[in-house]
């Protein structure tokens, strides 16, 4: 009876240090981290662009969010979904963006297209910020490949939309459903920060005033 005791306090103890590393493998960070992050926009093209639920806060969070990266010097990667079919970015992003140029893809994932999945992984940053349109389709397919591939999700539930409402909530629930986490602009922008002392706070505090 001694012996088969021990053997079970033995077998109880490996199976909690297995759990234990499964749960550090799995682990999400609660917060954004300047070094480790890095920023991908999906798709906010022509029409579809304008006719989004809630399109000119969308637009316009998601341009501050855009200059508060470049401020920060957190790379980027813009893409453009079928741009000779659906047109080319909007000129309100596309202006936070000088100096880049957009990849191209036909995949819903960003991450499913080769170069994008390169570019992304060239970057060496694990965390992603993830924004644009629309939520249910290419946002969220885009979050369940980079989760697969190791990435931390977070996507800024204003700087993302659907052409309906319903379709965004839809979608938000299922980034959470695959374990991206859901934040918002100025949330995003105060994490990479931290701190008051930061030498870019007042630039970033004035674009989200």
């Amino acid at each position: 009876i001694c012996k088969n005791f021990i053997s079970l306090i033995f077998l109880i103890n490996i199976y909690d240090f297995l759990i234990s590393l499964y749960y550090q493998k799995h682990k999400f960070k609660i917060m954004l981290s300047i070094n480790d992050t890095q920023l991908v926009i999906l798709d906010f093209q022509g029409k579809l662009s304008q006719i989004v639920y809630q399109s000119e806060t969308v637009l316009s969070k998601a341009s501050a969010l855009i200059k508060g990266i470049r401020h920060l010097e957190i790379p980027i990667t813009w893409v453009e979904q079928t741009p000779e079919k659906l047109g080319q970015t909007t000129p309100e992003i596309a202006e936070c963006l000088s100096g880049l140029s957009p990849m191209a893809k036909c995949t819903f994932s960003a991450y499913a297209t080769e170069e994008i999945a390169q570019k992304i992984q060239s970057h060496q940053r694990k965390q992603v910020l993830l924004i644009g349109i629309e939520t249910h389709i290419c946002i969220w397919q885009t979050t369940e490949d980079l989760i697969q591939a190791g990435y931390e999700v977070f996507v800024p539930c204003d700087a993302v939309s659907s052409r309906t409402l319903e379709n965004k909530q839809i979608g938000l629930q299922m980034i959470e459903q695959a374990q991206g986490r859901l934040t918002c602009v100025e949330g995003a922008l105060f994490s990479l920060l931290r701190t008051a002392k930061h030498e870019k706070f007042r630039d970033i505090a004035k674009l989200i005033k």
